[in-house]
Order: C-alpha cells, then structure tokens, then sequence
C-alpha cells in the first residue's frame, strides 16, 4: 500500500543518497572551516595551541590533547572528581608513564613537575606546585 510507484521510489532512492553524501561533506567543511581558525575554535570552547591546532573537550577521544608550553596555567581550572578528559583538556597530553599517576611539565623551561592520581577515570588528586590563579572580575 504505498503511495508511490516503483519506478518512483527507486528514482527518489537515487537521488536521496547524493544529497546525503552532499550535506554531510557541506557539515564536515563548515566545521573545519570554524575550528581551523582561533576565533572559531575559543568560540567552540576550544583550546588554541600554539602550533595553529584546535583541541575541544573531545581532545581525549580524538587522541590529542597538545602538548602546552606551561601546563600550569591549567591547574587553575582542574579539581578534584573532573574527568580524566578534562584534566588532560586543561593540561594537554601527559608525559609517557603509568596513566593511574600521570606527569607533565610545569614549563616549557625548568625541572617542576605536576603530578595528577587516578582512580580510573577520576581525578583524585593533582599536586601543581605554583598553580596560577585566573584573573579577579573587576568590581
């Protein structure tokens, strides 16, 4: 009992996939295009590296977080109970080690280190010897 003739509905079975490969590549482009340059990716709540690469709160799933030159700046914003991806969000990617015990540089420069403890995928603690606080909102 359908509406439409055979030959109809193979026509419209034809033309229906393009335009499904047509719209998902217009999307695929339109999201590069925003997340390939720093106002698109800060207004995606995204992470401007240094090298010209945008790391979102995904950056854990996709498999990059960045490397940052001082991981410090970060510790302000990471506590207790986050996610194992928003730890290495603020953070960027750990240096190689055990992953329950993760470490990164406190610069880019020095020998300081930050040193986070996991419990799977919680943040237990985070030792950031001089974590920088963000700026005060003007009265």
């Amino acid at each position: 009992m359908n509406a439409l003739p055979v030959h109809w509905r193979q026509r419209l079975r034809r033309a229906l996939l393009p335009a499904l490969v047509s719209a998902t590549t217009v999307v695929g482009l339109a999201c590069w295009a925003v997340l390939g340059t720093e106002p698109g990716c800060l207004a995606a709540q995204g992470r401007w590296s240094g090298e010209g690469q945008c790391h979102t709160r995904l950056c854990l799933l996709q498999g990059d977080c960045g490397r940052l030159a001082s991981p410090v700046v970060g510790c302000a914003a990471v506590h207790p109970g986050d996610s194992r991806a928003m730890v290495y969000f603020h953070l960027g990617n750990p240096l190689p080690g055990p992953a329950a015990q993760p470490r990164w540089p406190l610069a880019k420069e020095g020998n300081g280190m930050i040193q986070a403890r996991f419990d799977g995928e919680r943040l237990l603690s985070l030792d950031c010897p001089v974590a920088v606080a963000a700026p005060a909102a003007a009265p």
